[in-house]
């Protein structure tokens, strides 16, 4: 036990030798159950949030731990036994586990802990594959669980320009629209917007200086939540897995639209129930997003219309064969999409424009994008890439990036 607080004291120096960017959600994240995890795709300041809390709450002074649960301490050491030992002999009343879906059995031993230790505070991070309620170990009483997702633009504009924006509420975006660009106050927005799409959803961005650095480190963490996150947690085998990874490549390469489980059941030659199950395993694990109409019925809510990659650095990390005005569009409605769901809003596909928000019809295009989609319909907009401030039917489309 005493080689983890060592750990513990190497990594948290390493931790603040390095820039930490406060994050809003951050503060919103309520901590008063007794088990709390923060669950999200690899990349997005999981450990990031762990360590800057345990540190908060007295790591340095022995009172609170942090572990990753692929530490080699766990082959030999179960986890119960070592909350069991910080009980009687230390301090602590607070572990901090880092990735606990790595660690055997972690659902049934944090009912134990629940209940064998109910002062005990345990903080998690884990994959968004994680399912509480659907194991033999109901823990949606036990557990409370918060989603984080990558940068918004708005918090990359923040770290880039060090300066801090308002979060827009979703009805003041209509309403300020013909203003809004007063907000940024900077003549190289779009400039910045640009280099968001590319490589700005992932906090680590800043610790690369060269653009391919951070695609590879883009692409590392795609490899490792199909074939460590999705693998172990649904224990499947290498030719499942690689299967999977054809699929994520397939919605990455294909106009949103194009595809539907039916067709790429086709081209793999596999049944339609396991390609759609595999579709389900990369959408929990936060590497595609689905857009579902507004018919109700469970076989609407089955069927997704288009599938998008998560975000737009999941793009620009890939192969891309398609024709440069398609590859555009893509980016556009993934960026949209993206912000959008991030912001907790819910999006269905529209039968007049792109996408229907609340009561609001959205087109999505360029500058140059015309009204004709949707021409005659009241309270329907164009989100316009290329444009600094909106106008009476436009809305600037990186101004999406300020709603959370």
């Amino acid at each position: 036990m005493n080689k983890l607080f060592d750990i513990q004291q190497i990594i948290i120096g390493q931790f603040e030798r390095r820039p930490f960017y406060d994050r809003e959600i951050f503060k919103k994240i309520n901590l008063d159950n007794y088990i709390t995890g923060i669950v999200g795709s690899r990349g997005i300041g999981k450990t990031t949030f762990l360590l800057k809390h345990a540190i908060e709450k007295g790591a340095k002074e022995g009172r609170v731990l942090y572990v990753s649960a692929d530490n080699l301490y766990f082959l030999e050491n179960p986890l119960i036994e070592l909350v069991d030992q910080l009980y009687k002999q230390t301090d602590v009343r607070l572990l901090c586990i880092d990735e606990i879906h790595k660690y055997p059995n972690w659902n049934q031993e944090l009912k134990n802990i629940a209940d064998t230790y109910p002062e005990f505070r345990i903080l998690f991070s884990g994959s968004s594959t994680i399912d509480l309620i659907h194991s033999k170990y109901d823990l949606s009483r036990r557990v409370t669980l918060f989603y984080l997702h990558g940068l918004s633009f708005r918090e990359y504009l923040e770290i880039t320009l060090q300066k801090k924006f308002p979060v827009l509420q979703f009805d003041e975006l209509i309403k300020m629209r013909t203003l809004i660009g007063a907000i940024v106050e900077d003549n190289k927005i779009l400039k910045h917007f640009q280099e968001y799409l590319k490589i700005g959803y992932y906090p680590f961005f800043s610790l690369f200086s060269q653009e391919r650095e951070k695609f590879q480190a883009v692409e590392n963490a795609t490899q490792k939540t199909i074939y460590e996150d999705i693998g172990t947690l649904h224990a499947l085998k290498t030719p499942s897995l690689l299967i999977i990874e054809q699929l994520f490549k397939f919605v990455i390469n294909s106009a949103p639209g194009e595809l539907s489980a039916y067709k790429l059941a086709n081209n793999l030659g596999k049944d339609f129930e396991s390609i759609t199950t595999y579709l389900r395993y990369l959408q929990e694990a936060g590497l595609i997003r689905f857009i579902y109409s507004e018919s109700s019925g469970n076989a609407a809510l089955r069927h997704p219309l288009k599938m998008y990659p998560e975000n737009t650095n999941l793009i620009f990390s890939s192969y891309l064969p398609l024709t440069q005005d398609r590859v555009i569009g893509k980016i556009r409605e993934t960026f949209a999409i993206n912000q959008l769901q991030n912001a907790n809003l819910t999006v269905f596909q529209s039968k007049n424009g792109d996408f229907k928000v609340n009561d609001v019809i959205f087109e999505v295009g360029g500058s140059g994008k015309t009204l004709k989609q949707i021409k005659g319909l009241e309270n329907a907009y164009i989100l316009a890439d290329g444009i600094l401030v909106g106008t009476n039917r436009q809305i600037p489309l990186y101004m999406l990036g300020f709603l959370y």
